[in-house]
């Protein structure tokens, strides 16, 4: 196909890179690409040391890295106390202590790190460091805290014992942020490692920054590191802590002695928040016990302010075709899993400029990744419509498939117009292109509870997920959600193809099963779809969300009974606690959409088999569509004094079989049992269960213990 270039507007500035760090100098990149570098020097920013206290003996206490770490019920301080033994013998770090105060006479309790309970002697010559902790008011600053030495003195009358050697106070001049241009000492999972902030840019739209930061860790020790969970907030001039997300899970990653790993962070900030003095903190988890554990802050980085003001913003350009003038504007970027695979989705809002309508381009693009890797696309129309109408738009959505190993720096999302040439030959012409960072816009979470519209014009439904439940297995678990789907349309309309994924804590992706709804769903009507799973039972948990997307076929939304080979739109719901109620009565049990009354239940035996008379009742709520064969039930006699039991399954409403239908009705079945003659005259009590049947797995939701050869109420 040939190219060709088409009129439009690019006076668009590129992203705001604010600088380039860790070994050289600041990188400054103009709206044009041309890069700008000065030199500098490089250099490694060291907390000071607070102060020290004289023990004697040529001894002396060092108190250094004293951090303040916001926690959401009160502050946590860390600080190390470096101890030198200048004596001629062994000295006991159990005769001393460090005592936490405010300012105002309030005292704090002081406790050692678990790694560093065991460090009591430091021998002669030598000095050792002991990192403590202590929980504080949430208003408290390092500035308002004193720091006491203290020995044990047994010849004191007072009762407390404790002389104190000296006070440290924390200067107002002291910091623990490392200043731009600097990389910074730290500690990790006691190993030694440098961090720099390499890069960082900010982008905008109408609500937020879109900080991008690329953290660099280099390992200075002599042995490998496995990185822990660790944390990444930005913290503004105003103290608020907002989260930062890594492109690529960070958790066991490990690094090498010499060894870098850059991390690429992503978030979002109110725009109302001042961009000036933003600090990057990375905070790690620390066990204090057995249940306890405290996040500590293990390195603190000035940001840099941004070299320019942007006069525009990328993510809304302007183009012209013979038709009019229209106007793209980027939306989020996804990335979720697919097979083996991850799928790309870049959504672009296109709108008329004009004051006419105009039609909808045949549009096409690519996306590419890192300045060289071409990702192909589908192009997806999200709503249905027609023509672009005056203040109307509509949404696109181009999605590529890429390896989920891959990972990237930064992207651009080119909009390309397909058009008949001369011959019929078929010509691309440019539109727009859109370079950001490699920032992937986390899915949306929808809190449990809460309901979600997905799709577009002439599609648009309320997600909800109304239950969740495990039917327990021998070796593995089947795990369900019902998701209640609600028509916002004001046509009947058949319910979308979905596509669904369980997630577990850790990340791990289940793909999960859908039941069908063949018949269309009335305005403001409801569906129950059923999604289940099989999950290994030591992981079944750890389940906490379920993906939700709609199925894509070749470029086009799947059909009903159709098979999706992509899907968009990807939603994470998290899951309602899990349903283990058993009912304890036989009136109003739950199986939504249907509630079950049994009475008069009764039992009689015959040669051979055993007779069960019961009356019931079975209601539904009519404005639900479902899939009844998710709908069934088993009704189980068990003995209560020995291994004898007898079942029937029951359908719901209609189906193969025992059924039990809508309405009130007497239902008599006879059931089967060779060994039921010789185990009459034993038969006292039994326990009514009352089971789910699901996928061929059952849930017990009801039971009741009744009596043989009697009639209950």
């Amino acid at each position: 196909m040939a190219r060709q270039s088409k009129f439009k507007r690019m006076s668009v500035k590129s992203l705001v890179v604010l600088s380039l760090m860790a070994g050289t100098a600041p990188i400054h990149t103009y709206a044009d690409g041309t890069e700008v570098q000065a030199t500098t020097q490089e250099t490694i920013f060291g907390i000071p040391v607070v102060g020290s206290v004289n023990i004697g003996n040529n001894s002396y206490f060092e108190l250094k890295d004293a951090r303040l770490s916001v926690g959401t019920e009160n502050n946590v301080v860390t600080f190390t106390v470096k101890v030198v033994n200048g004596g001629s013998s062994d000295l006991q770090f159990i005769d001393y202590w460090v005592r936490l105060q405010s300012k105002a006479g309030a005292s704090f309790t002081v406790n050692i790190m678990p790694q560093d309970r065991d460090k009591n002697v430091i021998p002669a010559g030598g000095s050792q460091e002991i990192k403590f902790y202590s929980n504080v008011p949430l208003n408290t600053t390092l500035q308002d805290l004193l720091f006491r030495v203290v020995v044990w003195d047994w010849n004191l009358p007072s009762s407390d014992y404790q002389r104190t050697l000296g006070t440290v106070e924390i200067p107002a001049s002291y910091t623990t942020v490392a200043p731009v241009g600097s990389k910074a000492n730290i500690q990790i999972a006691r190993t030694s490692l440098t961090s720099a902030i390499k890069k960082s840019t900010i982008s905008r739209n109408e609500e937020h920054y879109l900080p991008t930061v690329t953290l660099e860790l280099q390992n200075t020790d002599t042995r490998s590191v496995k990185l822990p969970a660790l944390g990444y907030m930005i913290r503004t001039g105003d103290g608020l802590l907002y989260p930062l997300q890594p492109t690529v899970s960070t958790e066991n990653v490990s690094i090498d002695p010499l060894m870098k790993k850059e991390i690429i962070l992503t978030g979002k900030i109110p725009r109302s928040i001042s961009e000036e003095n933003w600090q990057l903190v990375v905070t790690e988890s620390v066990q204090t016990g057995t249940s306890g554990t405290i996040q500590t802050a293990v390195a603190e980085m000035a940001i840099p302010q941004p070299a320019e003001e942007p006069s525009e913003t990328e993510k809304e350009q302007s183009f012209s075709n013979a038709n009019g003038t229209y106007v793209a504007t980027l939306g989020s970027i996804q990335r979720v899993p697919w097979e083996d695979d991850d799928l790309i989705t870049a959504t672009i809002t296109l709108k008329s400029k004009d004051e006419k309508s105009l039609p909808i381009p045949a549009l096409t693009g690519y996306i590419k990744l890192d300045d060289s890797v071409k990702v192909n696309v589908q192009v997806v129309q999200a709503d249905n419509v027609i023509g672009l109408q005056p203040g109307k738009e509509v949404r696109f959505q181009l999605l590529g498939r890429i390896p989920y190993t891959y990972e990237f720096s930064n992207l651009s999302v080119h909009l390309q117009e397909k058009e008949q040439g001369s011959g019929n030959t078929e010509t691309l012409a440019d539109l727009v292109q859109f370079k950001i960072p490699g920032t992937i816009d986390n899915v949306p979470v929808v809190n449990a509870g809460e309901t979600y519209n997905i799709g577009g014009i002439g599609r648009s439904a309320g997600y909800y997920v109304r239950s969740f439940q495990t039917f327990e297995g021998k070796s593995s678990d089947l795990i369900a959600a019902q998701i209640e789907v609600e028509n916002l349309e004001k046509r009947a309309n058949e319910l979308s193809e979905i596509i669904t994924h369980f997630k577990g804590a850790d990340g791990t992706i289940y793909p999960a099963s859908i039941s069908e709804i063949k018949t269309k769903i009335s305005p403001s009507n409801k569906a129950l779809v059923n999604i289940w799973a099989n999950v290994a039972k030591s992981k079944t948990n750890e389940i906490n969300q379920i993906l939700v997307g709609e199925g894509i076929t070749e470029g086009k939304f799947t059909p009903p009974g159709g098979t999706p080979d992509a899907y968009v739109n990807a939603v994470a719901f998290n899951l309602p606690e899990k349903d283990a109620s058993v009912s304890k009565s036989l009136q109003g049990i739950q199986l939504f959409p249907y509630t079950i009354n049994l009475s008069k239940i009764g039992t009689i035996p015959e040669q051979n088999q055993v007779i069960i008379k019961f009356d019931y009742e079975l209601d539904k709520d009519a404005s639900y569509e479902i899939n009844n064969e998710d709908f069934k039930i088993i009704m189980e006699l068990k003995d209560k004094t020995s291994d004898f039991s007898v079942e029937q399954v029951f359908s719901l409403e209609s189906g193969d079989g025992q059924v039990l239908k809508l309405g009130k009705e007497q239902k008599e079945i006879s059931i089967n049992s060779p060994d039921f003659i010789y185990k009459v005259s034993l038969l006292k009590k039994y326990d009514l269960n009352i089971y789910h049947l699901f996928q061929g797995q059952k849930r017990l939701i009801a039971t009741k213990e009744l009596d043989w050869f009697y009639y209950s109420d």
